[in-house]
């Protein structure tokens, strides 16, 4: 499975062996790598751009609507706008879900089951255009527009 998304407000699935598109989902503004599938292909995570579709959480077996809309910021009980997301990856083995912005809070956890922030990032400076996260889910990467990369243990005992 192969997967691709982009300003054409596409994101498509593909079956790499057969050559074709087997699935995609509409409406939702991709920029960077902001699209994840769950390992066992049960779920997709969507980071959307100038739209301000925000985090959107995916039932790969029905991609007609989103399953969730996570909010990146909440201030004194009023929705904010959605910033520009720029990277999202699931963390394997959790409900967790990492997510890189163009904000000043460039990176944050949220536990995609609650939609709550788990854990916030702040070692890069601004815009974090990149991350990834280890196979076994303790250690995540994060890459600003400097060129600054940050490695950080993900905190499981905030997540309890």
């Amino acid at each position: 499975m192969l997967y691709s998304g982009g300003w054409d407000q596409q994101v498509r699935f593909w079956d790499v062996r057969a050559n074709q598109m087997t699935h995609s989902i509409g409406g939702v503004q991709i920029c960077g790598d902001s699209v994840d599938i769950t390992k066992d292909m049960n779920l997709v995570v969507t980071g959307g751009g100038t739209k301000g579709e925000g985090v959107q959480l995916w039932d790969f077996r029905d991609l007609s609507k989103p399953l969730k809309t996570i909010d990146w910021t909440i201030l004194d009980g009023e929705k904010q706008a959605n910033p520009l997301v720029n990277c999202c990856k699931f963390v394997p083995g959790q409900n967790l879900v990492l997510v890189g912005v163009n904000d000043t809070k460039a990176a944050k956890c949220f536990n995609y089951a609650t939609g709550e922030v788990v854990e916030w990032f702040n070692k890069v400076e601004g815009t974090c255009f990149a991350l990834d996260v280890s196979e076994d889910g303790g250690l995540c990467c994060f890459g600003d527009g400097s060129g600054h990369v940050a490695f950080e243990n993900i905190n499981y005992t905030q997540m309890m």
